[in-house]
């Protein structure tokens, strides 16, 4: 899924978000990374996002079919998001008990 993902990264979300890749991490971790652009306070920007973000992780691999494979495995998925200086914004981990 990773590798699929990253042949059309990276792409613009929308005006402030770019997904630049996905990557499987040891532990079992599945790994989003994105570059906020674009904006004077990316710190704002995520944080202000972030409860929409955890609602739409819970309901979408909970429930769709495509995504299955998450909930059987039990993978913890994180979503990384930096500036475009390439610092580190926030790193939001769903384990797999939140959307199950």
């Amino acid at each position: 899924m990773a590798l699929d993902l990253n042949e059309s990264a990276p792409v613009m979300l929308n005006s402030h978000i770019r997904f630049e890749g996905a990557s499987v991490l040891s532990d079992n971790v599945f790994q989003y990374r994105y570059t906020v652009l674009n904006t004077d306070n990316p710190d704002s920007l995520v944080q202000s996002g972030l409860p929409l973000l955890r609602e739409t992780i819970r309901s979408e691999y909970g429930t769709k079919p495509q995504l299955r494979v998450f909930k059987e495995k039990n993978v913890v998925v994180e979503y990384v998001f930096a500036s475009e200086e390439n610092r580190i914004i926030h790193s939001l981990r769903v384990n797999p008990e939140e959307y199950k």
